[in-house]
């Protein structure tokens, strides 16, 4: 009788083994990581259960059992913290990379494509930034003008109360792969970033070489940017703004009254009298700040002008996009009369 419940006891106890064995085999191979595969989706909605978790990251294919996902999450005690959210996740993560990424709401933030064209102001910016989705323009605006930034260059720009957005002329105007919800802040800090690559020591030192500082440069660069259409007029268009400085005239630009009360396609005899300090046909020198976020050759133009003595210059109204220019007023007076015969030339209105 000993002897059988012995041998009982003993292959109950080989069976227990085998059993433990087998499970322990089971567990190593369903714990395994899949091998890398493309990525999948996983959407988990609010108020969902553990078991339907795991039952959807089975499905998915990211795991090899969705027991043993199930059994992981209810052994750490993070069945009440997965967050909600769509997650992006590869086979060949292990168990307890997936359950981090959902315990701590690292949801999937896609990328977004956007173009900050050269000209565009920050209002501009927050605009396009917003219909992309990356960031809403309010939070844009409210960080541009409240968030702190440590990029060096900034400490160049004057504490100027009547500069309308402090940053103007300083988001570098490129193509940036943005998440959707990205931090206004964070995107800020991108533009600022890349505005820092492009104007590097070397530019700096052109910069100082031509006895200006980088807001001047950024500001008549601003001003060259929404004024010319055609880039071999860069230089020109720049060479007036600086000869015109040099002598103390006002500067008459018109995408200053733009920049005040919106662009336009004609800037009235009323908007030239509107009370800014941007208008640069009431005031003179440099108006505050930047108008616009030019790009590479506007700052190029701004900081080598070319070599001219134009006082003036007027939009042509031809289809090139190009202007007349002038040395004397009197010239200017007849270029602003062609200017106006062409003007209703395009219009179709015939000429008096």
């Amino acid at each position: 009788m000993r002897m059988n419940r012995r041998r009982r006891a003993v292959g109950l106890a080989a069976t227990v083994v085998l059993i433990l064995l087998m499970l322990s085999g089971w567990g190593y191979t369903a714990s395994r990581p899949l091998p890398a595969g493309p990525k999948k989706m996983l959407v988990v909605h609010s108020g969902e259960t553990v078991d339907e978790v795991a039952a959807a990251v089975a499905n998915l294919g990211l795991v090899r059992s969705g027991f043993l996902f199930r059994w992981y999450v209810t052994l750490h005690g993070d069945a009440s913290s997965l967050q909600a959210g769509t997650y992006q996740f590869a086979p060949g993560l292990n168990i307890s990379q997936m359950v981090a990424a959902m315990v701590h709401g690292e949801v999937y933030l896609p990328v977004v494509k956007v173009t900050i064209p050269e000209g565009f102001t920050v209002v501009q910016i927050a605009n396009r930034l917003a219909t992309a989705g990356v960031c809403s323009q309010q939070s844009f605006l409210r960080a541009e003008q409240q968030d702190k930034f440590t990029e060096p260059f900034l400490q160049q720009i004057p504490n100027n109360k009547e500069i309308r957005y402090r940053l103007e002329g300083y988001l570098f105007p490129d193509t940036y792969m943005f998440e959707k919800q990205e931090p206004a802040r964070q995107v800020l800090n991108t533009m600022l970033q890349d505005f820092a690559l492009h104007i590097n020591s070397t530019v700096m030192a052109e910069i100082q070489k031509s006895g200006q500082t980088l807001p001047q440069v950024i500001t008549i660069a601003s001003m060259v940017e929404r004024e010319a259409e055609v880039p071999s007029e860069r230089p020109i268009i720049a060479s007036v703004i600086d000869n015109r400085l040099r002598l103390k005239m006002h500067l008459r630009i018109d995408s200053t009254i733009e920049y005040i009360v919106g662009y336009t396609s004609i800037v009235t005899y009323k908007d030239l009298k509107v009370p800014s300090p941007y208008n640069t046909y009431l005031h003179r020198g440099l108006p505050p700040g930047p108008i616009s976020n030019p790009g590479m050759a506007s700052i190029d133009a701004a900081i080598h002008p070319a070599h001219t003595n134009f006082l003036y210059y007027v939009a042509r109204y031809d289809g090139t996009g190009r202007h007349y220019f002038a040395t004397t007023f009197a010239q200017q007076l007849k270029n602003e009369a062609l200017s106006q015969q062409n003007y209703k030339r395009m219009l179709g209105t015939p000429s008096k």
